[in-house]
């Protein structure tokens, strides 16, 4: 069985606001953090640099698998700290209903990752994207 995180927001702005908010450095800042960076291009690149809770400096990073303007952004996603096999998938889905969009997010390749970690990655990944969501959905509906 495929474990996948997915979590849909309806937000206050149109295909191409969402579109710019994931797609632009200055953006990201605005709603997830500091140094993140999506490429919106095939073969563009992911970062995500942070600290943990011990201050210790962290990565994620990626490519770019698929693009389909104002609609739909593909990346992998895998943190330096992980086995080599490793990687994960994020895809953001943009519906376009008029006045607001929908805003679906999905997260999978956790069997990639070994057994004894995976239900905790997955946990802590539900918690951030579930923040990182609201933190947009605000950004975008003020």
């Amino acid at each position: 069985m495929k474990e996948v995180i997915e979590q849909t927001i309806t937000v206050k702005a149109t295909a191409g606001e969402v579109w710019y908010s994931l797609t632009d450095r200055d953006e990201l800042e605005n709603w997830w953090g500091d140094g993140v960076t999506i490429e919106p291009r095939v073969g563009g690149q992911f970062r995500e640099r942070w600290e943990d809770d011990e201050g210790k400096a962290q990565l994620a990073s990626g490519k770019v698998t698929f693009v389909k303007e104002k609609k739909q952004i593909t990346f992998t996603w895998r943190e330096k700290d992980w086995p080599k096999e490793a990687i994960t998938e994020c895809t953001f889905l943009i519906e376009d209903q008029g006045a607001k969009c929908t805003l679906t997010l999905k997260h999978q390749g956790w069997e990639s990752l070994p057994e004894k970690n995976r239900e905790k990655l997955m946990k802590d990944f539900k918690v951030g994207w579930t923040y990182h969501l609201k933190e947009l959905k605000s950004y975008l509906d003020e």
